[in-house]
């Protein structure tokens, strides 16, 4: 599933109150010193110290991590494929290949590799992002040579049938529909946000275009293979009960796989400039049931050297229990809901913010408290008890990730160029290293005075009476709200 389709089920449930508040990213962390912090970081560094790596000669690498008193093993293919490679006319070519690569291979034909995994209990999915597109299985360990058989067939000889084809581009046109199209607000916030990256190549919804999606054929979608998918594009990453004998297993596997001629293509960023001030706009849905507030920031890409302060900031402002939008009375006095979910590719980022106003409280006014809070996170430092509390819950989710062989899997296939050496600490110590002084002044470049702001508004009846209902006293308007919820 795409990062927009997750957002935009996200803030669709979100806006129909299906949710109970914000959502709980983790436990509030008490101030830890640096020490402490390092303490807590060692299941990283040991980790990391039992990460092997192989490169084959066609360029494929393969990361793999042990793990005793394991009775199972997950597999990670990270290929370094997304929407942002896509030209004019294949948008969703990313995404619908990757449905593709579920339905057949040269020795699983049709529907085999789903009947055979779900015959052993295992459990497989992928996604697809901006920048590139995962595939990940866990299965008994017994079974693992099954399953390197499986993912090497589908990676090198996939089936791309007319049959074939035709289910998945309804299955993707279905997905379109239901998370998107049918969707009160979604579809024109969504082309809001990705016009704010006009000047990046993430500038289309990862879905595609319904057009493109059904103009796409077997050989169209085969000249996209070609073309990106490659060993060299591929990092290969297994965890688990995992022998010697199944890494050469993988290796053979994948070592008759042959790049195709010239060099992996990688798009070029055009350089961007910040927004010389904010932006506004304003969404009418007459299928919504209550009017909404969307806030976005565009940020920096995963690799930029203020990527860890910018995660910080999020998770300080949107992500933690006692956050700033609770200080401010954003959460539980102004707003019923809100849900933040950054979205971080390779070469740009974006903040969001969606909230849904009480009865009684404007958009206006549940913006300028969210300015408010910005502008005195741009001026107050953390002390150190916040900065040691925010950087243990940043550990904390990361600790929670290597806990399960499928997500530890999908780091270890995910790992950028500088952490090569420490692919699971090396990004802990630039967070180790973010100081008071850094988030202040990210929260300047990226986030005071530059947010992209789109009020979500239902029909005129709805608007007409949530108006009287702002004018209304306090106690009257929540005494009428309690009753409709």
């Amino acid at each position: 599933m795409s990062a927009f389709a997750y957002l935009a089920r996200s803030a669709v449930i979100l806006l129909l109150f299906a949710l109970p508040g914000l959502p709980a990213v983790a436990e509030e962390n008490p101030g830890l010193d640096s020490l402490a912090l390092k303490r807590m970081a060692q299941p990283l560094v040991q980790l990391d110290g039992q990460v092997s790596r192989r490169r084959l000669d066609n360029g494929l690498l393969i990361r793999w991590l042990p793990l005793t008193g394991r009775h199972s093993a997950s597999i990670a293919s990270h290929v370094a494929v997304g929407s942002r490679h896509e030209t004019a006319g294949q948008t969703g070519y990313a995404h619908l290949f990757e449905h593709m690569l579920f339905k057949g291979s040269a020795r699983a034909p049709g529907d085999s590799y789903g009947a055979w995994l779900g015959s052993l209990g295992a459990s497989y999915n992928a996604r697809t992002l901006f920048d590139a597109t995962d595939f990940y299985l866990t299965l008994p360990s017994q079974a693992l040579p099954l399953g390197i058989m499986l993912e090497a067939d589908r990676l090198m000889q996939p089936s791309l049938s007319d049959e074939g084809l035709g289910n998945q581009q309804a299955t993707v046109l279905a997905e379109m529909a239901q998370t998107i199209d049918n969707q009160p607000y979604f579809r024109v916030a969504m082309e809001f946000l990705l016009d704010q990256a006009k000047d990046t190549p993430y500038s289309h919804a990862i879905i595609g275009s319904r057009q493109d999606i059904e103009n796409a054929t077997p050989a169209s979608l085969r000249a996209f293979y070609h073309k990106h998918y490659r060993p060299d594009a591929v990092t290969v990453a297994l965890a688990g009960d995992i022998s010697p004998a199944a890494i050469e297993e993988l290796a053979q596997a994948f070592g008759p796989w042959l790049n195709p001629p010239g060099d992996a293509l990688e798009p070029k960023t055009s350089p961007r400039g910040q927004r010389p001030g904010p932006i506004q706009g304003q969404v009418t849905d007459e299928r919504a049931p209550w009017p909404g507030l969307l806030l976005a920031w565009p940020t920096v890409g995963r690799g930029h050297a203020d990527a860890e302060a910018v995660r910080l900031l999020e998770l300080q402002l949107f992500q933690r229990l006692a956050n700033e939008l609770e200080r401010a009375g954003i959460a539980g006095r102004d707003s019923l809901l809100s849900y933040s979910l950054p979205l971080t590719m390779e070469e740009f980022g974006m903040t969001n913010l969606v909230l849904v106003p009480r009865a009684r409280t404007s958009l206006d006014t549940l913006a300028e408290r969210v300015e408010a809070q910005l502008a005195r996170l741009a001026s107050e430092p953390l002390n150190e008890r916040e900065l040691g509390s925010l950087k243990a819950l940043w550990l904390k989710q990361r600790l929670a990730a290597i806990e399960h062989t499928e997500s530890l899997a999908l780091l270890l296939a995910d790992v950028e160029t500088r952490d090569l050496d420490h692919p699971l600490s090396g990004p802990w110590q630039r967070v180790a290293a973010v100081d008071s002084e850094d988030l202040m002044r990210v929260a300047r470049e990226y986030f005071q005075e530059r947010t992209i702001r789109l009020d979500l508004q239902p029909g005129w009846s709805t608007r007409f009476g949530k108006g009287l209902l702002e004018w209304l006293p306090a106690g009257v308007t929540d005494t009428l709200e309690d009753l409709a919820l």
